[in-house]
């Protein structure tokens, strides 16, 4: 399965996944921005032109005009790929070939135009009662990520681990800038996405490639001007000298997470040895985490190792008891030893290469996962292919895996655990 890319000019570049495994095609829109000062500003947007633009104003509006489209879908997001935002708009539809009407491809080219382009305006500026209202639902969103204590923990444990670094910066942005919104800036933001961000698009389906082309040309009427390069994200950081924070709050169980620099990002050589040793340690039932923490210690209720293939960072979660936790730090750090040791058996390393390849050929099923990868092939100007990406898994060797273990350095230990005294944050370097 070969992803086609072509250069459109002006910082925009098309890319065309042809395949007969869907009878949709799905298309996005995917805007890079640098993670810097306007980043609460960026998370508003896709929200306030979903709202409505020239033609459809309204949200009824617009559902009314993807029922006419088949039942079309629509929506909007931000996504953060190591020191970088992507807003991206997306839309899937029935190909054309299965409908007796010809032209709903088209169609929703136009309306992704119309949306992105000509939004609802009112005295040179976005719409007020819909960005008074987005900036509420996205206030919510924000708030509610305490809701969710795995999720919670390990935001926290990255915003610690990366105090000072745009990587620490939470993808849906700042409360307190919110709450201190200003219009003008939003819109001079939003005008500064759509002339002067790097564009990537991404159409998914059983479509011809020089057709895609044709309709995109054909229907974006973007003003471009000169276009911002993105600056790469740093991930090394050899000296690190480890900090344990500990924060406080009604809880009936503990939320361990541990910050690792892997000093390894995509696109060396190491990484594929990464992801198997990352596999081997928290990958799954295989895994030395849910065998020897989980199951023989009966230390965790869960327990997991995951990495951020931008920033090179792997985080470690389990949720313990709130008295286990040295315990539970003590055990985790033996199984990150064995592993350096070559301690690993065939049973970890077989089911860790088995792991990854069906979760790869299972995202080769899903139009949406096709394109989050390929958007991060973009991100880090990588052109291996999710094929390629399990030869090169298969290949690796337990020598290899042993030697990478070498890289990986803890950073920071988060232990979200029940309150004592009142919300708190204890922190101290080890």
């Amino acid at each position: 399965m070969r992803i086609e890319n072509m250069d459109m000019g002006k910082g925009i570049t098309l890319w065309v996944l042809p395949t007969k495994k869907f009878k949709t095609v799905t298309i996005s829109f995917c805007f890079h921005r640098d993670l810097n000062e306007d980043y609460t500003y960026n998370a508003l947007i896709p929200a306030v032109l979903k709202r409505g633009c020239e033609g459809f104003e309204t949200l009824k509006d617009i559902e009314r005009h993807l029922e006419s489209l088949y039942g079309a879908l629509f929506d909007v997001g931000v996504q953060k790929k190591g020191e970088r935002q992507v807003l991206r708009f997306s839309m899937e539809v029935v190909n054309d070939d299965y409908l007796a009407e010809q032209g709903i491809l088209a169609q929703a080219f136009y309306f992704l135009n119309r949306v992105i382009n000509r939004p609802v305006l009112e005295n040179g500026g976005f719409k007020k009662s819909y960005v008074a209202q987005e900036k509420e639902n996205l206030k919510n969103r924000i708030k509610s990520l305490v809701n969710d204590k795995i999720q919670y923990s390990l935001e926290r444990c990255a915003q610690e681990m990366c105090k000072g670094e745009k990587y620490s910066r939470y993808v849906f942005g700042n409360i307190n800038e919110l709450e201190n919104l200003d219009d003008a800036r939003l819109y001079s933001v939003y005008c500064d996405v759509t002339q002067s961000s790097p564009l990537d698009v991404f159409v998914v389906g059983d479509i011809d490639p020089a057709k895609v082309r044709l309709l995109l040309e054909r229907s974006l009427s973007m003003e471009r001007k000169q276009v911002r390069t993105i600056p790469k994200t740093t991930y090394k950081k050899l000296q690190v000298v480890p900090k344990t924070v500990t924060e406080e709050m009604d809880v009936n169980q503990g939320k361990l997470a541990m910050g690792f620099r892997t000093n390894i990002n995509a696109t060396d050589k190491e990484y594929f040895p990464l992801l198997v040793y990352s596999s081997i340690l928290g990958g799954g039932p295989h895994s030395k985490l849910f065998i020897n923490v989980r199951e023989k210690a009966s230390l965790a209720y869960y327990a997991f190792a995951r990495l951020e293939k931008f920033k090179g960072l792997m985080f470690i979660g389990a949720g313990i008891d709130f008295d286990k936790y040295e315990q539970t730090v003590n055990i985790i750090m033996e199984q990150l030893d064995a592993v350096a040791k070559g301690h690993i058996t065939q049973q970890e390393f077989e089911g860790a290469i088995n792991a990854l390849v069906t979760s790869l050929k299972g995202s080769m099923d899903q139009p949406s996962q096709l394109i989050d990868y390929y958007l991060g092939n973009s991100v880090m100007d990588s052109d291996i292919t999710v094929e390629e990406l399990i030869e090169r898994i298969k290949g690796v060797t337990v020598d290899q895996v042993v030697e990478v273990s070498d890289r990986i350095k803890l950073d920071t230990i988060y232990f979200l655990r029940n309150r004592k005294r009142g919300y708190v944050i204890h922190e101290k370097r080890n």
